[in-house]
């Protein structure tokens, strides 16, 4: 059997004269490998900031994180922090 973890793309926007407000979007794809969601995501913030240079100005780059298992999902919402059962 394959083991398969999900990747979850995250984009961080941001206009070059107000550098502390970000815009963070978690896009609403799953991928199915690292290389997958790293490819997809330079590709968009390319796109998004090409899009914004005439508009807003802003910057993109983008984030590929691994899902975490379901277990730490569970203990982050457990009332008292600990692990369920």
């Amino acid at each position: 059997m394959i083991e398969v973890i999900p990747v979850m793309l995250f984009m961080l926007g941001w206009h070059p004269s107000e550098p502390g407000q970000i815009d963070l979007q978690r896009i609403e794809v799953i991928f199915t490998s690292m290389e997958e969601c790293e490819t997809a995501g330079a590709k968009l913030a390319e796109k998004m900031t090409k899009a914004a240079a005439d508009k807003s100005g802003a910057s993109y780059e983008h984030r590929c994180i691994n899902i975490p298992p379901a277990e730490e999902f569970e203990t982050a919402f457990n009332p008292d922090g600990s692990p369920a059962k």
